[in-house]
């Protein structure tokens, strides 16, 4: 038996991601899957979503449904929220990494990005096109790309976007706050509010933050607005080895999640929808190191 070509890289990290998203949505076996909502969800193109697909379906996670797509096969396990998008965070903090030290121009091309970064093509797109979204990137003619150099105004603008929409998916008639996550991040939270702080706290919460609003995104049961919340995380993601939160922020931002879950807990949406506005009106972009 001949055997299976390996996945690329792209694949297997778009068939993960589709995997954790049918978990978090409590997708059960029979339920069907659109090429073009899963484009639309991740950013896609739908060649490399039929690529994951067709993974998943050699893992026997999915059914074809004679040349009309595919239908879920199996629930999927759930995996631990630490692990997901870990290759994505690392490309995107070498890139970014690259970019400080001067390796890249604020012009380049993709084969600028495949010798800084060692990755196939198809990898190297998915990062430009991530990037592009959130504003970080523009293409230019023919296999040229350019840096958009004005990092302040694309970070206020993203913290614009966010005022508006953050508040409104804790009040959407289909949010259902997931509890067990809501417990175990109270206690992640706890832990490093009252421990004493260290070098790497702040990168902690840079980590634990991001999975907050990740979250809440995802309780809301709007999938648009998710997928818009997770372009911000992708910004977020490509600054994220740039940004130092003192502790006097980290702990004011700290007791914010936690209020705004005790509300959500509670039963007050509206409650948690002001909290949040007010949590990103005085929260803002944390200083970048060596920033006076």
């Amino acid at each position: 038996m001949a055997r299976r070509p390996a996945p690329s890289r792209l694949q297997a990290d778009l068939a993960r991601r589709i995997l954790r998203a049918l978990a978090e949505d409590d997708a059960a076996p029979g339920e069907r899957l659109v090429e073009l909502d899963l484009c639309e969800r991740f950013g896609v193109s739908r060649t490399p979503v039929r690529g994951a697909l067709k993974l998943l379906a050699a893992d026997g996670f999915l059914t074809p449904r004679d040349g009309r797509g595919y239908v879920l096969a199996k629930r999927p396990p759930e995996t631990p929220d630490e692990d997901d998008g870990e290759e994505e965070r690392r490309l995107f903090a070498r890139l970014a990494q690259a970019r400080a030290d001067g390796k890249l121009a604020d012009i380049f091309t993709q084969q600028d990005i495949l010798r800084c970064l060692n990755v196939k093509p198809g990898a190297a797109m998915h990062l430009m096109r991530q990037l592009a979204e959130v504003g970080m990137v523009e293409k230019r003619p023919g296999n040229g790309w350019a840096f958009n150099t004005d990092t302040s105004r694309a970070i206020n603008e993203s913290y614009a976007f966010r005022r508006v929409l953050e508040p409104q998916l804790l009040l959407q008639p289909t949010f259902r706050l997931d509890r067990a996550w809501a417990a175990k991040s109270r206690a992640a939270h706890t832990r490093l509010r009252q421990a004493p702080w260290r070098s790497g706290a702040s990168a902690e919460f840079h980590v634990l933050n991001a999975d907050f609003h990740h979250h809440l995104a995802r309780c809301c049961g709007n999938r648009i607005m998710q997928a818009a919340v997770e372009r911000q995380n992708q910004l977020r993601r490509y600054l994220g080895d740039n940004w130092d939160y003192p502790r006097e922020q980290v702990y004011r931002a700290i007791d914010d999640h936690l209020e705004i879950l005790a509300a959500l807990e509670a039963g007050y949406p509206d409650k948690a929808a002001a909290l949040m506005l007010h949590h990103l009106n005085i929260s803002g972009p944390p200083r970048r190191h060596g920033d006076e």
